[in-house]
């Protein structure tokens, strides 16, 4: 036996198979069923699938010459190396802040009507929708009330 593969264990799960293959599992069961490499014996007490150290280095072979289990010619690529993605500064606000174009008065309405799609809402257009869906005033009606009213009322003026 090779002296660089005496630290490996003497039993060797799928997973690590897979790892010292550098291979995906799903790829290292399609060589096992093409027999490029050898299937892993199975443990009786909980017929979890393992290779022994003389199994696993066999494989280790196989990807080392390109040659499998049963003759055949297999070409493993190479990994490419991982490339660390770069680093993002996080800013839990937006670096520049939106111009000021209305007065402070439907600041919040404003916005959420932008969110929802309305471009360059104004403060008096807000206050004759306000007018128009609510004639008796807005004092005991919710936000969100006011909000889809004043919407679709914006809404049926586009169209």
């Amino acid at each position: 036996m090779n002296s660089k593969y005496n630290n490996l264990p003497e039993y060797v799960n799928v997973s690590a198979m897979a790892e010292l293959l550098q291979l995906s599992r799903s790829r290292l069961y399609q060589l096992i069923e093409q027999g490029v490499l050898l299937k892993p014996a199975y443990l009786i007490a909980n017929k979890q699938p393992v290779y022994t150290r003389d199994m696993a280095v066999r494989n280790l072979h196989v990807k080392h010459n390109n040659v499998g289990i049963n003759g055949q010619v297999v070409m493993f690529y190479s990994i490419r190396p991982q490339m660390k993605p770069a680093k993002t500064k996080r800013t839990t606000k937006q670096q520049t802040e939106k111009p000021v174009k209305f007065s402070n008065k439907h600041t919040d309405l404003i916005e959420a009507l932008e969110a929802l799609g309305l471009e360059n809402i104004t403060a008096e257009q807000i206050d004759s929708a306000i007018v128009k869906c609510f004639p008796d005033g807005t004092e005991n009606i919710s936000k969100d009330e006011i909000l889809r009213e004043v919407f679709r009322y914006l809404k049926c003026l586009e169209l």
